[in-house]
Formats: C-alpha cells, structure tokens, sequence
C-alpha cells in the first residue's frame, strides 16, 4: 500500500446563489484555546482561508477547512457518487447546525464504496456536508481513490485550528445486491402543464419508467435532451444545492432561486419554486425540495441521462418545483478561487 498524500482544501469549489431573504441568522461556534490542537500537530500555509464570492456553499463558515489524504484503493465513480448522495440525503433530515452522530453507509447496488462519518464530539451536520462536498471534489481530480478528510475549523490569531470531524470514503467489502426500488408507481399522471402557464417546452418528456422513482404525493417529471454533460458536473451541483437548500428557513415556503456550479465544470443546476402560475397553493416546501434533488440525481444515473434538460416536481399532480441543468459559458462562469 502506498503511503497517504496530503492536500490541503482551503476554497470553497462551488459557487451557490440564493435570495438571502430566506436564509436564517446563524451563529458561529466559539473557539477557545483549549480547544486548539497542541502546536506543531497540523501545519497550516500562511495568508487567508479563501472562499468563493456570494453566500458560498450553503452559507459556509469561513474558518471551515479539509486535509484530504489520499488512499490507494480505486473507487467506481458512481458508487462514490450514489453513497454520498445517501448520507446527504440523511444529512438533510437533521437541522442544518445540529450535532451530527455519524455513521456508515453502503447502499445497495453501490455497495462496493463506503461512506464512513466517526463520531466525533464538534461534529455537526453542516460541517459534514461541506467535508463530503470537498472531499468528492478532490477525489474527482484524483481519478476516485479512496480518502480521508480532517474537517478544522480555523481559530484565527492566537487559537490553532480545531479538529470538527472526519470523513472516509473508501472501499467496502459488502457483497453486491440489486440496486434498491423505489415504492410503487403512481397511476397515470396529468400532463406537465395541466394547471400552468407559461411558455416552458413540457413536450419530449423522459418517461422510461421514471413513476418507479414517484411516490403517491410527489411526482418528477424530467426532460434531458440537450448536450451531454459531466456526470462528476452534475452530481457536484446537485450536492452543492443540497447544502445550500439545507441551511435555508424551513418554516415556510421556499421563495428563492438557487444556482449551483458543479465545482469545476460548466454544469450548472438552477432550481426554484414553479413560477409560472400566481403564488399560491399548493406551495414548495423544503422536504419536496429535497426529495426532488434525491429522484433527479436517480432518475439520471438508472438511465444514464446526463443531459442538459430541464424536470418539474408535482405535488398532487400540481407544478411546484423546477430545476434546469445547463452548461455555463465560460466567459460568465464565476471566477473560482
């Protein structure tokens, strides 16, 4: 086995934008001395942790920063891909500053990647999913080998940075099943823009089973026939708009328009309540949010639909939900730091 190498991740490799007006007030944990490492146990370059323009990922707080050490076990990019979708998706259940326990998760049909969160005492959910974030993207530039990611939060003049977690995706040695169902389809549903309006192209739409991914309240109606894009691009967009969506107010509506930037690709998600209709009901909350994040990324990875397009989530067969994958120009992509 060859030795681990160590990278240090200071900037934040995706750009999210959002209506602050949703976003919640959060306090920043104190950081004493006593709770620094000893010094001379982690080196740290000197100048400023750097961070992307706007609100960051999911409003990150600037202390926030991984070492990433590399391992020597190759990892199928999918696999990867899928079991840290699943811990997001758990991730998102829980409150965006709570204390996260940990766990280990290896899904079915993908089960030759593990994901697996140590309990640590500072670790909180927001910290884990900018440390998966990171992580999956140093792996991408590394051709997918196994890691290990220290998350620190910086403690400024005089204070050491302090240990909040750790992170190791891996491989698993479980056995491989069939890839999990969903529960049963829905009956046939209304047309896309049954109880719209507006001019959104709603022909074409991507059938191929997609009710095996629905649910008897939720519905994704997808439409992918644009430019091939990365696979690594969309995942990283839609794990960046699961942290930015989870730090939002979830005692009301979602209001806002969201945009994220698959770290460093030109695929970008934008994703906001149905707008072509007067706000009313039935209106879009953040569970629907959420789930419709989780069935996209399915639906594209169970039919390899990696395209630009277009999907709408229905609630009770009502628009309430878009999201738009497309590929960024180049001279407006957000300069990343």
């Amino acid at each position: 086995m060859r030795g681990f190498l160590l990278t240090v991740t200071y900037t934040l490799f995706i750009t999210t934008t959002s209506f602050a007006a949703i976003l919640s007030k959060r306090s920043l944990p104190e950081i004493s001395t006593a709770d620094a490492l000893p010094s001379g146990e982690l080196t740290i370059p000197n100048g400023p942790i750097l961070q992307s323009g706007n609100s960051g990922l999911g409003d990150q707080d600037p202390r926030f920063f991984t070492l990433v050490k590399d391992g020597d076990e190759d990892l199928p990019d999918k696999s990867v891909f899928m079991n840290i979708l699943a811990v997001l998706r758990e991730l998102s259940r829980q409150q965006f500053n709570d204390h996260f326990h940990g766990g280990e998760w290896s899904i079915r049909g993908y089960d030759d990647v593990a994901v697996h969160i140590p309990p640590h005492p500072r670790l909180r959910v927001n910290y884990a999913m900018w440390g998966l974030n990171q992580g999956v993207a140093h792996m991408s530039g590394n051709g997918y080998r196994s890691v290990e990611v220290h998350m620190f939060l910086n403690g400024g003049r005089g204070v050491g940075p302090v240990e909040v977690g750790i992170i190791r995706i891996l491989k698993s040695n479980r056995v491989n099943r069939k890839p999990e169902t969903d529960p049963a389809p829905l009956p046939p549903r209304a047309q896309l823009a049954a109880n719209a309006t507006g001019s959104r192209n709603t022909s074409g739409v991507d059938e191929d089973n997609v009710s095996s991914l629905n649910t008897p309240n939720y519905n994704l109606r997808p439409n992918f026939q644009g430019p091939r894009l990365s696979t690594y691009g969309v995942f990283a967009s839609l794990f960046a708009a699961i942290a930015e969506v989870a730090s939002w107010d979830r005692s009301r509506p979602i209001e806002a328009q969201g945009q994220t930037v698959g770290g460093s690709t030109n695929v970008a998600l934008t994703f906001s309540p149905w707008v072509f209709q007067p706000y009313g009901p039935p209106y879009l909350y953040y569970d629907p949010m959420m789930w419709m994040f989780d069935r996209v990324a399915k639906y594209m990875i169970r039919f390899n639909r990696f395209n630009a397009g277009e999907f709408v989530l229905l609630m009770d067969d009502q628009p309430v939900g878009f999201g738009e994958f497309s590929r960024l120009q180049r001279a407006a992509q957000v300069a990343e730091v």
